[in-house]
């Protein structure tokens, strides 16, 4: 019953204009930056870790900024996932975006990472749209589970957990000559990742990129939406990741440099609120115990 009502309350979210929901999302978040709470201390504070050589004033504006698209990307997810299918089509229409993504993938498989950047849920769903992809997704609790990946699934899109099982699905996907998504910039499980620079800063890294990139030979590019303002739509954007990242030694950090290059360009659409780097390697103080985050 009550995953009944969820359905239909996001059906009835993701109707609303685009244009509402980024303007609801606009005040919801200009709230949360006015108002003390934890999610805009641990932006600032990875702000002030990551680009200190910007001006304070503008790593605060980032923030502020950054908090704001952190609640488009909740308001914007129902749209996408349920809302009307034309619409959803219109969004996703961009043509050099896609000749370039057809260009990577024209040799058959490809790995599309989908950072935490603009609108994630739109970039998973723009590569759905243009072939098969079958992408990794974190198991949710609850009736919420199911409709996750019944959005995310709306284009064809094959969802695996995050699992052993999940992994082979991506390999057996690659050989099969399809995409794969991976979201590349979350703290994995211990024992399945290592530490590379991250902005300077050791951050736990998945390694799960760089060993099927080495398996499987297949080319590794970031997909990403960039959110145009009053919500005019989307642009996507289709970054080449060099051949570094298959090397078993330095794909982790060859990684993580391309992250940088994503998150810099558009610094304010990036959700600097995740505790990125919750584990440091043994003997390293957390950046958020100082500031009690």
């Amino acid at each position: 019953m009550a995953g009944s009502i969820t359905r239909v309350f996001l059906i009835g979210l993701g109707y609303l204009p685009l244009v509402v929901l980024h303007g609801l999302a606009t005040s919801l978040g200009s709230l949360m930056w006015w108002l003390p709470n934890k999610r805009s201390r641990i932006a600032l504070r990875h702000l002030d870790l990551c680009l200190p050589e910007l001006p304070e004033s503008e790593r605060r504006r980032i923030a502020r900024a950054s908090l704001i698209h952190f609640v488009k990307a909740i308001l914007e997810a129902p749209a996408i996932w349920f809302g009307p299918e034309r619409r959803l089509r219109a969004w996703l229409n961009d043509p050099p975006a896609a000749a370039q993504l057809r260009q990577v993938t024209s040799a058959g498989g490809a790995i599309l990472l989908c950072p935490h950047i603009g609108s994630w849920e739109l970039a998973g769903m723009f590569c759905a749209s243009l072939g098969g992809i079958t992408s990794l997704y974190k198991p949710q609790k609850g009736a919420i589970d199911a409709l996750i990946l019944e959005g995310r699934a709306r284009l064809g899109a094959n969802l695996v957990p995050t699992t052993g099982g999940g992994v082979r699905a991506l390999l057996h996907a690659l050989r099969q000559g399809q995409m794969i998504g991976v979201l590349p910039d979350q703290d994995p499980p211990q024992g399945s990742g290592v530490f590379a620079p991250l902005f300077g800063i050791p951050a736990h890294t998945s390694e799960l990129v760089s060993k099927l990139a080495a398996r499987s030979g297949a080319p590794v590019c970031f997909c990403y939406a960039e959110r145009l303002t009053w919500g005019r739509g989307f642009r996507f954007h289709i970054v080449p990741l060099g051949v570094e990242v298959a090397d078993a030694a330095g794909g982790a950090a060859a990684l993580n440099r391309g992250i940088e290059s994503v998150l810099t360009h558009l610094p304010e659409q990036y959700w600097w609120s995740y505790k990125r780097f919750r584990r440091l390697p043994r003997g390293i103080q957390s950046p958020y115990r100082r500031k009690r985050l």
